[in-house]
């Protein structure tokens, strides 16, 4: 009786089977293939953005090996773009820098900043780079500009480079502004961060020192 019952219903599933395929046949047929093509269209991507990647990192290499490093290295912002168009600029502001060429150099930060194919951790690293030379090297940018400049990093939890940009709104407070007060506070909230490298420690912990005692002159 057991082997009857099981007969029919392995009938009774063929025909829903059949009659689903007669029913939606073409549309199955279109979800496989849907399906496959996806499939091989994100292994051509990853591979790809692989490949590029590698042909982007080769020239970067090279254009720092040259003769002319800083002028190879601004030709690449031009044409490469995303990751591979950061580096390059960072590089060219490094270099920029060793150089004392700080117009240079700002430029270079400044294209990464407004560079939105760019990752979000090279724009924050370009914006707190940025402000640190300003604070030294241009002395017609007010606190308040830097202060603004800084405010996406400084607003963001998730950002890498929200302590050194904590740290660049002290010095604006204290240095621009004269504002001891506030930059103290920063230096506190900076102070109990956890895992703070022992340079940076160090930094924090003789600046509250000098900016404590010119507030209390």
């Amino acid at each position: 009786m057991s082997d009857i019952l099981r007969e029919v219903d392995d009938i009774m599933k063929a025909e829903r089977m059949n009659r689903l395929w007669q029913d939606h046949g073409k549309t199955i047929l279109m979800m496989i293939g849907a399906i496959i093509l996806g499939t091989a269209l994100n292994s051509a991507w990853t591979s790809w953005k692989t490949h590029q990647a590698e042909a982007q990192t080769t020239a970067i290499i090279d254009a720092m090996k040259s003769d002319a490093p800083v002028k190879n290295l601004k030709e690449l912002t031009a044409t490469l773009k995303g990751s591979g168009r950061a580096f390059a600029a960072l590089d060219s502001a490094t270099l920029s820098l060793e150089k004392g060429q700080f117009a240079d150099a700002i430029a270079f930060y400044t294209l990464i900043k407004d560079d939105k194919s760019a990752p979000q951790d090279l724009r924050d690293l370009a914006v707190v780079q940025l402000v640190a030379i300003q604070i030294d090297h241009a002395d017609d940018v007010t606190a308040d500009t830097l202060l603004q400049e800084l405010s996406p990093v400084l607003n963001s939890k998730d950002s890498v480079w929200r302590l050194r940009a904590l740290l660049n709104s002290a010095v604006i407070k204290a240095h621009k502004n004269k504002d001891f007060k506030g930059a103290l506070e920063d230096l506190a909230l900076l102070s109990v961060e956890p895992g703070l490298p022992p340079s940076m420690s160090a930094q924090i912990s003789a600046l509250q020192d000098v900016y404590q005692h010119r507030m209390e002159k």
